[in-house]
């Protein structure tokens, strides 16, 4: 069989390997398989490189998840995700868990929704194109819920206004209401699963990193990792490692971030490498608190929109699994969103405050706090994203490359969609 040269060691990575076996020859940058799809373990305390919550639609990779790689070793896990706005805590998605919030805040989305649903106000948005992030949420959830959520969450998530976001940047992940669900919630009868990730799968022992171990134990080729491509060659298909190495291949599957294959390519186009320079990403930091529990809401993970939080969302693993935490503590993610150097030391004493604002710790009890940054965390959906995104995969296409997984394909999905993109990278023909 031909040999495929796989770059990039994470999901999509690890089961486009294991789907071609022999055949294939897997480099990883890193120094262990993975990808961010990774757990590390500090006193005592395990942490993923934020929450990595397992869903899977696709019969061949249930079997393979259930019966293979995680057999034994799964929790089935019903969602608890919660909001922080106006003092209270409710439920999630905000759209279908009104209930609880201040009377003019509910009477305020419920009347926005009818406007943008079936008022005369959303009649031109209903009539026509959607031309970014902003118009699809007031055409499906209305002013309302615009302004109290979902404006100034995606705005603190992306690092851009609503309006600078194309109208594809996540409009599938994003639940709508019907106007008796919207109602329902309003009065304390909230819809319980809505959304795509009301259950999750998640490792008993050994964090998500589980499943990395899991997939590994089924390669068949070569596994390179600490080996980092230097240039490719795409006409000659042939890539140069750091070590001055030279490997030949029959076809390339690139699973790293998308422009970074064009910067690594030495007779990339002009206009291939312009698109390129537009694709750009939001970067997040990350800070791993381990604390005594002292109570406060529970919850597996929190929204928090508001713009005194710099943060945007907290995360406690130990909630999904207490084996993540030692016996009496509880530990927390607590995710920024920006694009540029920040300074870990604030971002840490933001969360701690931040945290305790809301009664979820006494600083005095704090064991463990530390940041680590992702430098390419969200793909950011700007209106030059699926143009310039589009030139790109079309020039790889063309010379032979093949993109795989979230960053490859400079999309959002989920961690099933970057195995099956994998799998399909490796059927291609």
């Amino acid at each position: 069989m031909a040999r495929t040269l796989i770059v990039g060691g994470g999901l999509a990575g690890l089961s486009c390997a294991r789907e071609l076996g022999s055949s294939a020859l897997l480099i990883e940058a890193e120094d262990r398989l993975g990808g961010l799809c990774r757990t590390d373990v500090v006193e005592g305390f395990s942490f993923d490189w934020t929450g990595h919550w397992l869903h899977a639609r696709d019969p061949e990779m249930k079997q393979l998840i259930q019966h293979s790689w995680l057999a034994g070793n799964l929790l089935e896990v019903q969602r608890r995700a919660v909001i922080y706005s106006e003092g209270r805590w409710t439920g999630f998605p905000y759209q279908f868990n009104l209930h609880g919030l201040p009377a003019a805040t509910i009477e305020e989305c419920l009347l926005g929704f009818v406007d943008a649903t079936v008022g005369p106000e959303g009649k031109e948005l209903r009539e026509r194109p959607l031309r970014n992030a902003a118009e699809f949420i007031l055409r499906h959830l209305g002013s309302g819920l615009a302004r109290r959520f979902m404006f100034p969450y995606n705005e603190k998530l992306f690092t851009v206004p609503c309006e600078d976001l194309s109208p594809e940047w996540g409009g599938r992940f994003i639940p709508k209401p019907t106007l008796p669900e919207i109602v329902r919630g309003a009065v304390g009868q909230a819809k319980t699963d809505a959304g795509y990730n009301a259950s999750f799968w998640y490792p008993r022992e050994g964090g998500i990193e589980s499943l990395v171990r899991g997939i590994s134990q089924d390669l068949r080729g070569e596994v390179r990792t600490g080996t980092r491509v230097a240039r490719l060659d795409l006409t000659g298909r042939r890539a140069r490692l750091s070590s001055g190495e030279e490997l030949a291949y029959d076809r390339l599957v690139w699973t790293g971030p998308l422009p970074q294959a064009v910067k690594l390519a030495s007779a990339a186009p002009p206009a291939v490498r312009d698109a390129a320079s537009r694709l750009r990403a939001v970067s997040v930091t990350v800070v791993e608190i381990g604390a005594e529990d002292t109570g406060g809401e529970r919850f597996h993970w929190a929204y928090f929109p508001e713009k005194r939080f710099s943060f945007y969302r907290v995360g406690s693993p130990s909630q999904v699994n207490p084996a993540l935490a030692p016996s009496g503590t509880r530990s927390f993610a607590v995710e920024f969103a920006h694009r540029g150097p920040v300074d870990h030391e604030t971002l840490i004493e933001q969360s701690l405050d931040g945290l305790a604002q809301c009664g979820l710790l006494h600083k005095s009890r704090v064991r463990l706090a530390r940041a680590r940054t992702i430098s390419t965390a969200y793909v950011l959906f700007d209106h030059a994203h699926a143009q310039s995104r589009a030139v790109v995969l079309e020039h790889l296409r063309a010379n032979g490359v093949l993109a795989a997984g979230r960053y490859g394909n400079w999309e959002y999905s989920s961690m099933e969609d970057a195995l099956l993109s994998g799998r399909a990278a490796a059927r291609a023909r």
